[in-house]
């Protein structure tokens, strides 16, 4: 994916001229000296706070949550943490520190997802497989520095997992709704980056007309942030209801206002679905 042009609004900022491979839609330092891209910046909120709270909320299930899901979360969290410091910046260092973290998030995810209903609660060869991975996409993006290896690199972690969460929907009753919830939210943002990235000088132009804080709807890589927050999050509750469900531990999805979160009733209870009726495994 090529940088955004250049544009005419960008002003000089704080951490002097950008070092990252990559520069964004949005016009550098325009609404503060001290972050270059205030709205890609404060957006990451999205992936910083849906874990943290989660994190939270598991210390009453100590013994039920495995540690495969604070992992989860503690990546996601990472994730959000340096990309911040990359859009606040747009220094190459941050930029890895963002990055870097989504090859790692992923492959915890894709340990997590495939193993929900396994008798073993854990696969060495699995977990090897991805470490080899991360260790491998970190050595020859390191050295290669292109933007568009890491791409093609998560894009397929993320096809990975979209591919096994169609096939839990296809052979379990455990919570499709959640299933389908998270898979939108990834497909949709990734449709928003790649018209962000695409339409820029169109974007921008509308931007232009509008009013605050109209105009803010504009900024398309802001809303990338959002949903693919709410997607990872919900991502990481359906794995984990699928696998409370294999468990018995009568997982049930509570909302607050539209967001979803679990709640576990106990282990070696009768599984219980969203509508109350059994689950099963075909």
């Amino acid at each position: 994916m090529a940088p955004a042009p250049p544009s005419s609004k960008d002003l000089e900022g704080f951490w002097g001229e950008p070092t990252s491979t990559l520069d964004w839609c949005e016009e550098n330092y325009v609404v503060s000296y001290y972050i270059a891209e205030f709205w890609n910046t404060v957006s990451n909120l999205a992936l910083i706070l849906p874990p943290l709270i989660t994190i939270a909320s598991f210390t009453k299930y100590q013994q039920q949550i495995e540690t495969r899901y604070y992992v989860a979360c503690i990546l996601m969290t990472i994730v959000g943490i340096g990309s911040w410091c990359f859009h606040m910046t747009l220094l190459f260092e941050m930029q890895m520190l963002d990055e870097l973290p989504m090859i790692y998030a992923a492959c915890v995810l894709i340990y997590c997802i495939f193993q929900t209903d396994g008798k073993e609660s854990h696969s060495l060869a699995l977990a090897v497989s991805l470490i080899l991975c991360a260790v491998t996409v970190t050595l020859v993006y390191l050295t290669i520095q292109d933007p568009m290896f890491h791409e093609v690199c998560y894009g397929s972690l993320v096809l990975l997992i979209i591919g096994r969460c169609i096939y839990c929907i296809r052979t379990m009753e455990h919570s499709r709704y959640l299933c389908m919830y998270g898979m939108a939210s990834i497909i949709g943002a990734f449709i928003i980056w790649n018209i962000d990235n695409i339409c820029c000088t169109q974007l921008r132009s509308w931007r232009d007309s509008l009013p605050f804080p109209l105009s803010v709807l504009t900024q398309g890589h802001m809303w990338w942030h959002i949903w693919s927050g709410i997607g990872v999050y919900v991502n990481i509750m359906y794995s984990l209801h699928l696998r409370s469900s294999y468990l018995k531990y009568s997982p049930k999805i509570k909302h607050v206002a539209s967001f979803p979160y679990l709640s576990l009733a106990g282990a070696g209870t009768e599984k219980t679905s969203l509508d109350g009726n059994e689950n099963h495994y075909h």
